[in-house]
């Protein structure tokens, strides 16, 4: 496959309760699940739809509020120097290796917020883009003016704002032609104490609706963040999964004309 650098290449949960984690998003989207082992001998889940991996599962002592996406690059080492160069911070001393998959390390950008850099390795598969699997990142921070110019002198991203840039600032990441995430200013009164974080959205799975998967995620133990709002990427609902994990549901098929008034600035504050 062609590595696309900025492109989304993983996507990471880590749980400290694995059984129930897996038992939740195999309910919701129907994953089915491979464990495999790292090149340190540690154990991983590998979610599979179809058969494709789209996701990845690791099990951790602590319980994490966001999943963690891992965005493409060419050379893992390179781009660690040049994280730091810009005022971000590699947060691992050595790469994650999973096997057929990624190498991997988790970064801190300039604003706190903590994400992935991989390096596809040879044999590399991972789907997005369908029902079921992921198809939009959402960047949610207080900082932009830190994150912008972090984030697009790292994978020259082009930026383009798409709120009115004051009461609602939205700008979307764009890279070869391709728009890959959506960066959101937090609301100006959000407490201090509140975290920047990533949003993994994932598309509603094969022969479910919006409502459906909706009504299928809450029966699983899924909690509503607030109301579900349209986009032009399409309906959206933001969830906790039974551990408190954020992530959010899309339905392509309901995309809407953008609007500014959306409740996707909301502050995620609990």
């Amino acid at each position: 496959m062609i590595i696309r650098p900025g492109h989304p290449c993983w996507v990471e949960l880590a749980t400290n309760r694995t059984e129930r984690s897996i038992r939740f998003y195999e309910e919701v989207f129907g994953w089915e699940y491979r464990w495999i082992r790292d090149d340190a001998g540690e154990d991983y889940a590998v979610a599979l739809l179809d058969g494709e991996p789209v996701a990845g599962l690791r099990p951790l002592e602590r319980r994490t509020l966001d999943w963690t996406p891992y965005l493409a690059v060419g050379d893992l080492a390179a781009t660690g120097e040049r994280v730091h160069e810009l005022g971000g911070t590699v947060l691992e001393t050595r790469p994650q290796v999973l096997p057929g998959l990624v190498a991997k390390v988790l970064v801190d950008d300039p604003g706190g917020s903590t994400g992935g850099i991989a390096q596809p390795v040879d044999g590399w598969g991972f789907t997005a883009g369908v029902p079921g699997a992921l198809v939009w990142l959402e960047f949610v921070t207080r900082g932009p003016r830190r994150a912008d110019p972090f984030y697009g002198a790292l994978f020259g991203y082009q930026q383009r704002q798409v709120g009115d840039g004051k009461a609602v600032d939205h700008v979307v990441y764009s890279t070869g032609g391709d728009t890959v995430i959506g960066r959101v200013r937090m609301a100006l009164d959000t407490p201090a104490t509140v975290p920047p974080r990533w949003i993994a959205h994932f598309a509603v799975p094969p022969g479910l609706d919006f409502a459906g998967t909706l009504q299928r995620a809450r029966a699983a133990g899924a909690r509503l963040r607030f109301q579900p709002y349209p986009s032009p990427l399409g309906q959206v609902a933001v969830l906790a999964d039974p551990l408190g994990t954020r992530f959010a549901i899309i339905d392509p098929d309901q995309a809407s004309d953008w609007d500014s008034a959306s409740p996707a600035d909301d502050p995620y504050d609990d």
